[in-house]
């Protein structure tokens, strides 16, 4: 099966995503394209690991009643795409084109009942609270507005915490730390203080991905400061799950004073590092990019979709 118009939820950068995943899985369809098998099976987990959680950042962000439902389709089908996977690493070469077709069978079939159902009844919510939040904030700009003073067109929400000079030019990477941001705000809002344990197991989950992600794509161009920058990344899990477990472990009266220590650190630490590794990393990225295009993607291959995938998606 195809992506058809059908498929489409009204949102940009899932919809993208959702196409990325139906291109990908086409290879494995292609004879010709046996060889490459395994890394297409590797970069499907990947990309649907990251899609996922790109989704449920947009469903935090509009505190979608069905999320907690939501994410465990999102687990049961992670788990499923890690044991295809390795049925793909363990097959001898004459049945692993037999065992790809049906992987493709599987995963086309997942994400059309899913995207159909889940992804749409999502979409609508996500869309009529979209349209109930910019509908307000227009309100609130005409009445704050004085005679002579034009009214600007509301905006998508940036993060308290965000700044001008923090961003990278890499889409994917901005947006990735602006959702961190975001999560991080509900740390010191004492009207979420209920949603703070499940913003910290997100905090955690999020950033590891998104660490993930980025050491993946500086191995990819051989970038130098790959070692120092993992290090970095290995002593903030290491500081975060720290004060992860002070919070838990903190009775009620405390729990607020060790959630604002966490926010200060974390937003210090992703200034400071955004500032100084993730610049340096971004400009030895945008000079090592292959170029768009037919001849790009047939000159790397599987490099081209991982730089397409981290600067577009």
């Amino acid at each position: 099966m195809q992506w058809t118009d059908q498929l489409e939820t009204g949102i940009p950068k899932i919809d993208e995503q959702h196409k990325e995943l139906f291109r990908q899985t086409e290879i494995l369809l292609d004879r010709s394209k046996v060889g490459r098998i395994n890394e297409t099976i590797s970069f499907l987990g990947d990309y649907v690991l990251q899609h996922f959680i790109d989704e449920q950042g947009l469903q935090a962000a509009v505190h979608y009643p069905k999320a907690e439902d939501h994410k465990k389709y999102h687990v049961a089908f992670t788990d499923k795409i890690r044991a295809l996977k390795k049925q793909v690493e363990e097959a001898s070469e004459d049945i692993k084109f037999k065992l790809a077709t049906e992987i493709n069978q599987t995963v086309i079939r997942w994400l059309k009942d899913h995207i159909m159902v889940h992804d749409k009844d999502f979409a609508a919510y996500y869309r009529e609270h979209s349209q109930t939040r910019q509908a307000k904030r227009a309100a609130v700009a005409r009445h704050s507005s004085g005679p002579g003073h034009a009214v600007q067109a509301a905006a998508g929400p940036a993060p308290q915490y965000w700044r001008a000079d923090l961003v990278t030019g890499i889409p994917k990477l901005d947006e990735q730390h602006k959702e961190i941001f975001r999560q991080a705000e509900i740390l010191v809002d004492r009207d979420r203080a209920g949603q703070i344990p499940e913003a910290l197991d997100y905090l955690a989950q999020y950033s590891g991905r998104h660490f993930g992600a980025e050491e993946k794509a500086q191995a990819a161009i051989g970038y130098r400061g790959l070692e120092a920058h993992r290090n970095g990344h290995a002593e903030f899990t290491r500081r975060f799950q720290d004060f992860k477990r002070r919070f838990e472990t903190a009775g009620p009266d405390r729990q607020a004073g060790v959630a604002k220590e966490i926010h200060h650190y974390l937003i210090q630490w992703f200034r400071d590092h955004i500032m100084n590794q993730d610049r340096a990393f971004a400009e030895s990225y945008k000079k090592n990019r292959p170029a768009p295009g037919a001849a790009g993607r047939k000159k790397h291959g599987f490099l081209y979709r991982l730089f397409h995938f981290w600067s577009v998606n």
